[in-house]
């Protein structure tokens, strides 16, 4: 009978060590969380896939005294923070084309139908998070150049600077 008591009390005794082990402390903190915003150029596959931070080539082909201007597009997409204001800016919008002697202008728009007139900035725009905003930049060639013959493409790098 010794014995059942003894076992007894052991049961009794783990029980009693268990639920007084059971404790918890808990304790508070907070979490900071810095935002750096930020501003891409792309072409490509959009927004959420592989971005192409070039922008394409715009290609403007011209016959000399032509009797009509000669247009081009090229667009590209923009996608900064949410919220995050910024401007665009080309670096020049009046050319005349060094090797071939031909004038044309420039103009940098959100609107996908051709404008000749030159245009360098977009002043004020708005961020929408991933979502790509789309621009445009237009080129034209007025008519009745005769320009100079060269040996292939003259090539005319242009710089698109994004101020956020």
């Amino acid at each position: 009978m010794l014995r059942k008591y003894a076992l007894g009390f052991a049961v009794v005794a783990c029980g009693f060590a268990s639920s007084t082990m059971a404790a918890t402390a808990a304790g508070q903190f907070n979490v900071g969380v810095t935002l750096t915003p930020k501003c891409e150029v792309f072409s490509g596959a959009g927004a959420t896939g592989t971005l192409t931070t070039a922008i394409s080539n715009l290609n403007l082909a011209y016959t000399s005294f032509q009797t009509t201007a000669t247009t081009g597009t090229t667009s590209f997409q923009v996608r900064c923070t949410n919220s995050q204001s910024y401007s665009m800016a080309l670096d020049n919008a009046s050319l005349t084309d060094g090797a071939t002697g031909l004038q044309y202008t420039l103009n940098l728009t959100s609107n996908s139908s051709h404008a000749s007139a030159a245009n360098t900035s977009i002043s004020s725009a708005t961020g929408n998070g991933l979502t790509g905003q789309m621009y445009y930049v237009h080129g034209t060639i007025p008519a009745a150049q005769d320009g100079t013959v060269t040996a292939g493409t003259a090539n005319n790098t242009r710089t698109l600077t994004i101020t956020y």
